[in-house]
């Protein structure tokens, strides 16, 4: 997976084009309690911050940022030596020259802002929650005092949803009065959409309130808005319907990634920003299956030709990596390999009579091979006779090949445990079968040889085979035992 990552990221994105052409910008800052000689302007993207330009203190006391072109719109930081704490600044599509006057030890209530009027709104609500938030403190921790103490905390939690109808109050009266400014939008999207009440018992309406949510839950935000890309909400919003508020099954995620991504698809900036961040996601993601997850993306938008900013070489290794796990995910039929016994007779992994096969890939000369091998051997005698064998094929190639059978000894794969294999020449195509490419690798198949889980580690295989067991017997039961 990892040389999967280095592939996605020969694609990332070229910040060079983030500049647009316009009037330029001029933001000219004055700290007082700040005795550093720079400030630093930097900006949202994503979920991570970049440095946009580093200006000295002028003669006048001055930090100055300016260019003849207009910065991309977003949420901005000036960003403090030397602890690199940051005060916000909102960067509208146009009116980008304007000056700000503030304190570095208390930059929301000291702010004077002149030149922006979405600044002064942003501040002016910085500063009503500011107001309100050492009440809610207060509150907040009486209510943990008084637990066992329902009249009292019953009164506290109605003083602090009094609080919290100010504060939605005060957004709703913003958000109307000015809803096509950049601040009006950074609070829209960090409010949640209200379901309203369904009937029926309380799974039902759950049920209900669940699939009405996922139907809504973009209904505050703009996903498509380049705006919001260069904000602290968008990737936090997206981050938690693909990862948290979704099933975690490559299926339903795949799902929730083609969602976000069409609403995206008349918006070149953010439809690149998040096919490359999810690409890079998922080839870098240690979650057992969602490799699922990499090959939807590489097969339904790079290899269609969807992701046209990437040059053709690394579309084409994308598509080849992605062609090389689709027919080992799981779910699938694991591919059948022949391979030979120390008398060099040939073996079928699909002959292997067992309800579930672990079939183990590793080397002689593996590290890591050597400190699973303990596992590998506690893992056969305690499954051997629960239905389960285990296939070993050892990766040794041409002269070294017998170091296997040497290797099974020192590393105590008795033949009683394990079905000893190797393939010196490769003639199975193991390798590329199953992607092969570091040691050990562990597939766990059922009796139809459908893969059930895979690059298990070794300490975890016991764990993960008593899983999948009782997911099965489970299974079968609500089949009615079929």
């Amino acid at each position: 997976m990892k040389r999967l990552l280095t592939l996605a990221l020969l694609v990332f994105i070229s910040f060079s084009t983030l500049l647009a052409d316009g009037g330029g910008y001029k933001i000219r800052v004055k700290l007082e309690n700040y005795t550093e000689k720079e400030l630093t302007l930097g900006f949202h993207y994503g979920d991570k911050q970049y440095v946009k330009d580093t200006t000295s203190i002028g003669a006048d006391g001055w930090f100055t940022f300016q260019a003849d072109t207009l910065l991309p719109c977003g949420v901005y930081l000036l960003v403090l030596k030397p602890d690199n704490s940051f005060v916000q600044v909102l960067m509208p599509e146009n009116d980008q020259e304007f000056t700000l006057i503030t304190d570095a030890k208390d930059a929301v209530e000291k702010m004077k802002v002149k030149g922006s009027e979405e600044n002064e709104i942003f501040y002016e609500y910085l500063r009503f929650l500011n107001k309100l938030r050492p009440e809610a403190d207060t509150l907040r921790a009486r209510q943990g005092r008084l637990k066992g103490m329902p009249a009292d905390s019953a009164a506290i939690v109605a003083k602090l949803a009094d609080l919290d109808k100010d504060v939605r109050k005060y957004q709703s009266d913003l958000i109307s009065k000015h809803g096509s400014y950049l601040c009006a939008k950074v609070v829209r999207a960090s409010l949640e959409p209200e379901p309203p009440e369904f009937p029926g018992d309380a799974k039902e309406a759950n049920r209900k309130k669940y699939f009405w949510y996922k139907d809504h839950f973009f209904d505050n935000i703009d996903v498509s808005d380049p705006c919001m890309l260069r904000s602290p909400v968008l990737h936090q919003k997206i981050d938690y319907f693909v990862t948290k508020f979704t099933p975690q099954h490559p299926d339903s995620v795949n799902l929730a990634i083609d969602i976000v991504i069409d609403k995206m698809k008349n918006s070149p900036e953010n439809y690149k920003y998040y096919l490359i961040h999810f690409l890079n996601f998922y080839a870098k993601t240690n979650l057992v299956g969602f490799d699922a997850c990499y090959v939807h993306i590489a097969k339904k938008y790079y290899c269609s030709g969807l992701a046209t900013w990437t040059k053709k070489e690394d579309v084409e290794k994308i598509c080849d990596n992605a062609n090389r796990l689709e027919p080992i995910l799981i779910g699938k039929i694991a591919p059948n390999i022949t391979v030979m016994d120390r008398n060099d007779q040939p073996h079928s992994l699909w002959d292997i009579d067992a309800d579930y096969t672990v079939l183990f890939f590793w080397a002689p000369d593996c590290g890591h091979c050597k400190k699973a091998a303990p596992f590998l051997v506690e893992f056969a005698k305690k499954f051997k006779d629960r239905g389960v064998k285990v296939f070993a094929v050892c990766t040794a190639v041409t002269d070294k090949g017998p170091e296997c059978w040497k290797g099974v000894e020192e590393k105590g794969f008795d033949d009683n445990l394990f079905l000893n294999y190797y393939d010196p020449y490769i003639r199975s195509r193991y390798k590329t079968l199953y992607d092969v490419q570091t040691t050990p690798q562990v597939f766990i198949l059922d009796r139809k040889h459908e893969i059930l889980s895979k690059r298990i580690s070794a300490e975890q295989l016991s764990e993960v085979m008593e899983m999948v067991m009782k997911f099965q017997e489970d299974k079968k039961k609500q089949q009615g035992g079929k």
